[in-house]
């Protein structure tokens, strides 16, 4: 899998050597509460989270220039998603370590796995998924082009255990479809 760079950020696959950075961000309860699943509780259930969830291919590590973990972004395909994909379609999702939040690096994270997205693998459309409580990633979507699309009343999450309403986003490779 390739690395993707952009003016401030590292896009990149994966190691099992990130498991203590991707712990120090993903045990804030803030982070996974929005994101439909349960705060890290040790550097060894990160380690596990990356063998078996995040070693995917089209799945990146956000990393700062200087190489310091800050989230994540990556693509789930029909088989990988709860959402409605058909063939040429992908869910995208991300997240951010709290203290880099605001400062632009989602914005910028989703722009490259767009122009991935629909100039590399060829992809038609884009789904991406927030909770209604989370404004400031549906506002990152809307920035990108994203159109709200759908309301979920009732999504249930079956990691957390919790029902949120969930707003469903579109974004076309043909900008006519947008």
């Amino acid at each position: 899998m390739e690395t993707l760079r952009t003016t401030r950020l590292i896009l990149r696959p994966w190691t099992l050597a990130d498991a203590a950075a991707l712990y120090a961000q993903a045990q804030n309860p803030k982070i996974g509460v929005m994101c439909g699943w349960l705060p890290h509780k040790s550097v060894a259930e990160s380690r596990e989270i990356i063998e078996h969830i995040l070693f995917k291919p089209h799945s990146f590590a956000i990393c700062l220039a200087d190489h310091q973990l800050i989230g994540s972004i990556g693509l789930l395909f029909p088989n990988d998603s709860n959402l409605p994909l058909a063939a040429g379609e992908a869910e995208i999702g991300y997240w951010l370590g709290e203290s880099f939040w605001g400062k632009g690096y989602a914005t910028e994270a989703l722009q490259a796995m767009i122009a991935y997205s629909f100039e590399k693998l060829r992809l038609t459309r884009l789904l991406a998924g927030a909770y209604q409580e989370n404004i400031p990633s549906q506002k990152v979507l809307e920035k990108r082009g994203f159109r709200h699309r759908q309301t979920i009343e009732h999504f249930f999450s079956k990691l957390t255990g919790e029902t949120h309403t969930a707003m469903l986003y579109a974004l076309a490779a043909t900008p006519i479809f947008r």
